[in-house]
């Protein structure tokens, strides 16, 4: 009887242990986290600056780590980077290219936006770089161009 008594106490005292660690860890609030990302958009135009590109190759390069993308019929592009490839501030470089037209981004503006959504923290980092493209000077043009300097050269001599 003593010995039964004895299971009793012991099993009750077991089960109230549970039941205290199991609302101790029912009150605990859940773990958070952060989710960090960082996206680089803009225009690709043409070399005034109005009127948009669809289908330029787009290559962002930011801080070595590259991306590809073709832009929207709009000119718009974006690339998504981890964080840890491309984070707020990092040296970010866009270079777009459509049929003879090339050109680069000469400024690129980086915003942050933190927001909280229940027990995660979104930051998001974007940079804008928009690039105008220009006509490339082919071979042939680029002779005819030294030969025309040259040409000239002669003539103010000559005088």
């Amino acid at each position: 009887m003593k010995k039964t008594l004895s299971l009793f106490v012991m099993a009750s005292l077991v089960l109230m242990l549970g039941f205290a660690s199991a609302q101790t860890l029912a009150t605990v609030a859940p773990s958070c986290g952060t989710y960090e990302t960082t996206f680089v958009s803009g225009m690709i135009t043409d070399a005034s600056g109005v009127n948009p590109i669809a289908n330029a190759e787009v290559t962002v390069d930011c801080d070595g780590v590259e991306k590809d993308t073709t832009s929207e019929a709009d000119g718009s592009y974006s690339v998504q980077f981890d964080v840890s490839e491309c984070d707020a501030g990092d040296d970010v470089t866009v270079t777009a290219k459509y049929g003879d037209l090339n050109g680069e981004s000469q400024e690129v503006v980086w915003h942050t936006e933190n927001e909280r959504v229940q027990c995660l923290d979104l930051v998001i980092n974007v940079a804008c770089g928009n690039v105008p493209l220009v006509p490339e000077f082919g071979t042939v043009v680029g002779i005819v161009t030294a030969l025309g300097a040259l040409g000239v050269f002669f003539v103010v001599r000559k005088q």
